[in-house]
């Protein structure tokens, strides 16, 4: 068993299939006009929009403050590790999200399939109860005489293996 060449990308190198993903991903998210909710989001970006930082090089005070300005201005943050601390926490809260939102569509997913099951069971229910009032009118002699007794009324083998009755 042959498998093809593989492909190996360069660091930062990207697919136009991926780009081309994720621009229409931009593009809906720009018509639909949706934004972040996420509070913390919402404080680190006014955090950042509020920094002197983003001004920081107009050329004004001594030396040691703008050094202090620029080394200490990471997105917002005073330091690298108060970043990525940040960062770490929004990840872990959006993990525990998530996996909260996968539990309840699976509850949900559990529920609609209870639903079709009663739904179909339902139905069988109804068209057995139909059946066996009309297989209670047929005379007794009649029902003998026939070589297939339920094909006067419709019911036939591929009715009965029919897909009606699937919980698929």
């Amino acid at each position: 068993m042959a498998l093809g060449p593989l492909k190996f990308k360069d660091l930062g190198e990207e697919e136009e299939e991926e780009e081309k993903n994720l621009d229409s991903v931009k593009a809906l998210t720009a018509k639909l006009k949706l934004q972040t909710r996420r509070p913390s989001y919402l404080e680190w970006a006014a955090r950042v929009q509020s920094r002197a930082w983003l001004e920081g090089g107009s050329g004004q005070g001594s030396p040691g403050e703008r050094q202090a300005t620029a080394s200490g201005g990471i997105c917002g943050f005073d330091t690298m590790d108060d970043a990525l601390r940040w960062l770490r926490n929004e990840l872990r809260e959006m993990q525990t999200q998530d996996q909260q939102l996968a539990q309840r569509l699976m509850r949900l997913r559990g529920q609609i399939h209870g639903l079709k099951v009663e739904q179909v069971c339902r139905r069988h229910k109804e068209l057995l109860d139909e059946d066996s009032d009309l297989l209670c009118t047929i005379p007794p002699r009649a029902a003998f005489l026939l070589s297939t007794p339920l094909k006067h009324i419709g019911l036939t083998r591929m009715n009965i293996n029919s897909r009606r009755f699937s919980l698929c």
